[in-house]
Parts: C-alpha cells; sequence; structure tokens
C-alpha cells in the first residue's frame, strides 16, 4: 500500500521544467471564441511548452514553440450575416436549426481549408508525440477525430460558450433544469428560478436533446467516419475526454453542482489594460470627455452596419442629446457623415483596454458572455441589447442582479434608448451592483488563464487525470436516474400486494368454506 501511494504521489506531482507538446484545436466560427481560446495557447507558450494550432486567426504574434495553420479564407461567421431583423424572434425549432446548421456548415468549410489538410499531413507523415490534445469542443465535435490520428492522446475540452448541458453529459456531472437555465445563465447568490423559468428550461431541454440524440450527433459521426477514415464514433472519442474547461465564474453565473473534472475558467480573455493608442485616449480622456464616456460595441458576430437605418439613426439621436462623447464600434463607412459631434466611430476598437478607462460610464453592449465578462472585471455597467444565444441569457442575469438595462433591437425607439442609456449613466445603483461582481470576479486565488493551463499540465503528467472521473460516465442513463432501483422497488411492492391479496383471498375463503360446513353440521 505504501509503495502505492508513494507512485499516485510521483504521479501527481509537478512535471517541473519538462515541456509538453500541445496539440491545440479551435475552429468554432466565431472570432470572440478565439479571443478566450487563444488566452490559454498564450499562457502554455509562456510555460515553456510547444503548441501545434489549427485555429481560425492567426496569432497576434509569432513564437518559436507554434505551429500554427491558419484556416484560409473568410470563416462561416464572415460569410453568412445574421438577419438581425427576424433573430430575436426565432421559435425553440428555428433557433436549434440555426445553431447546428451552424455547426455543420462551419465544420465543413474548415474540413475543405488548406489548413486542414496541410495539419493532417504533417500528423501522418511526421508523427509528431503529443501529450494532451486540448479541443473547442461544444460546436465543433467532429474535430475530436484528430484525437485518433495522434493516437488518442488524454484530451482536454473547452468551451467559450458558458456551461453547455452537453459537456455536464460528456464528463458524468448531473443537469438540473431548475438550477441552470438550458443554454442560459445560471442564477446569482441561491437566487431560484421561477416557475416559468423551470417550466421553460425544461421544455428547451427537452427540444435541444431529442435534436442532439437523434439527429446532430448521428451527423457528427458521418462527419468523422468521412473525415478520419477508421476512427470510433464519438460515443467512443470522447472517452478520452479527461477535463473540461468552461466559460464560467459563479460571482457572474452563480454556482452549480460539478463534478471536479469540469473547471470553471471563466474570463481568461479579461485582463488588465495595454496603453491605448494615442488619437483614442485623446478622445475620451477628462480633459477631452468631462462628463466620462460611452462605449459602444456588439462584438465579433454582430455587426453594428447590419442594423436597420431606422434603429441606427434612432440610436445616433439618443446619443446627440446625452453629455457624454461616444466610441462606437461601427464597421462600415455609411455613417461619417450623420454622426453628432460627440460620436466616433471606428471599424476596430482594443475593448478590453477601453472598458479599464476610468472614464468610461456605460458599456452598450450586445450582451454576448466575453463582452460582459470584461466588462464585470472592469466594473462597467451595461445597457444591453441583446439579439440571440447566449446574448438573451446574459441580458436577463445583468438585470436580475441589477448590473444593467435591456432594451429590444427590434421595437427599440429613441425615447426608449435614450431613457435607458440615461438611467445606466445616471443611477449609482448599477455602477454599484456591479463594483461587488467585479470584487467577486477579481477575488480568486489565481488568473483564470494559469489555472486552465495548470489543469492541461496536470492531465498530461496524470495520464488523463483518471482520479476526476465521474462513475456516472460508467453508469446506463437510467441507472444513474436510479430508475432500475425505481423499477425493482415498484416490482417488490407489487409482488408484496399481489402476495397479499391471495393470502387474504386464501383465508376469505378457507374461513367461508368452515362457515358452511358448521351449517350444514346444524
Amino acid at each position: 500500500m505504501l509503495l502505492v501511494a508513494l507512485a499516485t504521489l510521483a504521479a501527481l506531482a509537478p512535471c517541473g521544467a519538462s515541456p509538453l507538446n500541445v496539440l491545440f484545436v479551435s475552429t468554432v466560427s466565431s472570432p470572440s471564441h478565439y479571443i478566450w481560446v487563444s488566452s490559454l495557447a498564450g499562457e502554455l507558450l509562456r510555460r515553456g511548452h510547444h503548441v501545434t494550432e489549427l485555429v481560425i486567426k492567426p496569432p497576434a504574434t509569432p513564437h518559436p514553440n507554434r505551429t500554427s495553420f491558419v484556416i484560409d479564407g473568410k470563416i462561416y461567421a464572415e460569410t453568412t450575416p445574421v438577419d438581425l431583423e427576424t433573430i430575436y424572434d426565432h421559435s425553440l425549432f428555428e433557433e436549434i436549426h440555426f445553431l447546428y446548421d451552424f455547426c455543420r456548415d462551419s465544420a465543413n468549410i474548415v474540413f475543405e481549408s488548406k489548413a486542414f489538410a496541410d495539419l493532417l499531413k504533417l500528423l501522418k507523415q511526421k508523427k509528431p508525440d503529443f501529450d494532451v490534445f486540448v479541443l473547442d469542443f461544444p460546436l465543433q465535435e467532429p474535430f475530436i477525430g484528430l484525437n485518433y490520428i495522434i493516437g488518442r492522446k488524454p484530451m482536454v475540452a473547452m468551451t467559450a460558450f458558458n456551461l453547455p448541458v452537453e459537456v455536464l453529459t460528456l464528463m458524468g456531472s448531473p443537469y438540473f433544469p431548475s438550477l441552470l437555465p438550458y443554454s442560459g445563465v445560471g442564477a446569482h447568490g441561491g437566487d431560484p428560478l421561477t416557475f416559468t423559468e423551470r417550466l421553460q428550461s425544461v421544455y428547451r431541454w427537452i427540444g435541444f436533446t431529442t435534436y442532439i440524440d437523434w439527429v446532430y450527433r448521428p451527423d457528427v459521426d458521418k462527419m468523422i467516419a468521412e473525415n478520419f477514415p477508421g476512427a470510433p464514433p464519438l460515443a467512443e472519442l470522447e472517452k478520452d475526454v479527461a477535463i473540461s474547461l468552461v466559460n464560467t465564474n459563479p460571482a457572474l453565473h452563480g454556482a452549480m453542482p460539478l463534478v471536479p473534472s469540469i473547471v470553471e475558467v471563466g474570463g481568461m480573455q479579461a485582463r488588465p489594460p495595454k496603453p491605448l493608442p494615442a488619437d483614442i485616449l485623446e478622445w475620451i480622456n477628462e480633459k477631452a470627455a468631462p462628463h466620462g464616456f460611452v462605449f459602444m460595441s456588439f462584438g465579433t458576430n454582430v455587426r453594428a452596419a447590419s442594423l436597420n437605418k431606422g434603429s441606427r439613426d434612432a440610436i445616433l439621436r439618443a446619443f446627440a442629446r446625452i453629455k457624454q462623447r461616444v466610441l462606437w464600434k461601427y464597421e462600415d463607412d455609411d455613417i461619417l457623415d450623420k454622426l453628432p459631434p460627440n460620436v466616433r466611430v471606428s471599424k476596430w476598437l482594443p475593448q478590453n483596454d477601453i472598458l479599464a478607462h476610468p472614464n468610461i460610464r456605460c458599456f452598450v453592449s450586445h450582451n454576448g458572455g466575453l463582452s460582459t465578462q470584461e466588462a464585470s472585471y472592469h466594473g462597467v455597467p451595461i445597457l444591453g441589447m441583446p439579439f440571440f444565444a447566449d446574448q438573451l441569457g446574459y441580458a436577463k442575469k445583468g438585470e436580475r442582479i441589477g448590473i444593467s438595462r435591456t432594451v429590444i433591437y427590434r421595437t427599440a425607439t429613441e425615447e426608449a434608448f435614450y431613457e435607458a442609456l440615461t438611467d445606466v449613466i445616471n443611477n449609482p445603483k448599477y455602477r454599484a451592483n456591479m463594483k461587488v461582481v467585479q470584487n467577486a470576479v477579481r477575488d480568486q486565488k489565481e488568473t483564470p488563464v494559469e489555472r486552465a493551463a495548470w489543469y492541461v499540465e496536470m492531465v498530461a503528467r496524470t495520464g488523463g487525470a483518471p482520479h476526476l472521473r465521474s462513475p456516472a460516465l460508467r453508469l446506463r442513463w437510467y441507472e444513474v436516474w436510479m430508475l432500475d432501483i425505481l423499477a425493482a422497488a415498484a416490482l417488490a411492492v407489487g409482488l408484496a400486494l399481489w402476495l397479499v391479496r391471495r393470502l387474504l383471498g386464501a383465508l376469505c375463503s378457507s374461513g367461508g368454506a368452515r362457515r358452511r360446513t358448521k351449517a350444514k353440521a346444524h
């Protein structure tokens, strides 16, 4: 026993200076996803590891330990713009088809890319020996087939998309629709979901789960078979996943019962600011903007230039009525001759660094997950204009905990936008509530990206972290829910009732026979 214990401690001991060889794949067709996952790649490089990556964007800076295969041409999100006029009103079934059509189409673009072909050629010809495979997994499940090519190495599944129920299932962690809204953002500080919210969560869970199990996962198996001949199906390859890194933090997302193989590293991309470009700084500093400034950005997947003309002009008129200056991420030039004197636009802006500036008063946002996290990290109240996916959940969560207001794009008038904007700017409660969240978000023993990198290293040095594996992964679904126990109990009770009934029947028959015998004797 002593030898076993010593061996276990040796296996769990830090790996020291030994560099890891990491295969790192992030093909989700969303630049914001890449912003989040690339922060982990950067931390692994900083720690001296070697990273071979398949990604949708080139790295910001070269590194001698980094070999990048960058998907050529425009990614799916850039070739298929979102219809902002209709997406907010999608039914459940329209939402499901929108999401999983995105998954299939964006995966096919990657499979057809030169970058994927070049990576596959490298893996098959040179056969590099990897220690761990890190995959941005939900929404791009077919690329788990790469693990078959490299010899079934221990895997780390990560996702920028909050805490998908698919990750809970993958890791054998329970999902309770009463605690976590399906594809939503959890409750805060133990505040439970209402009856209506729980009903909606169950409805969405049933709808999504049915589609995923009966339509999407079979499609993923076909894609794996076509692109990785000889590879086992998805259910088998998923057994290689040792841990999942998820983009949540209890301070913002609420507490959830999680198995230890699900590691919360929410806000990996949020960080202390870098110096701002001089022209931006001159526009937003206290001398130029004595009443502060408002920053407006809809992230990387929603183009502000796609707003209809009426909504865009209503927003501009509202901006013209406030004392603050406005800095707006806007992708086209069609607005330049319409700008009020206090509004400046730019096709790209360093969001994290702008949110850190002390003169900011409000962040007008689409309520995307990464944007909400960065605003929380820097303590900036939000005026939200959500469109789809997790944006709706973050908008609802922000209003519930008092860090934001929400306006609905398709119904927002100049007056409604102005009223909500000035409320967030002038009412101190929003900044005070955001300060509470900010303090909790920052109060961690290490940064989220440091925690994520440590777990990647731990997976490699323990051969897949078997000590963290949930026993639920070795049970059938009806065993997890104890339906076999309930069936056995129901059978036992039924059998007991049947025996009692037979016994009572026999006793009654016997008593009746004796009474008839006595009656005949008299």
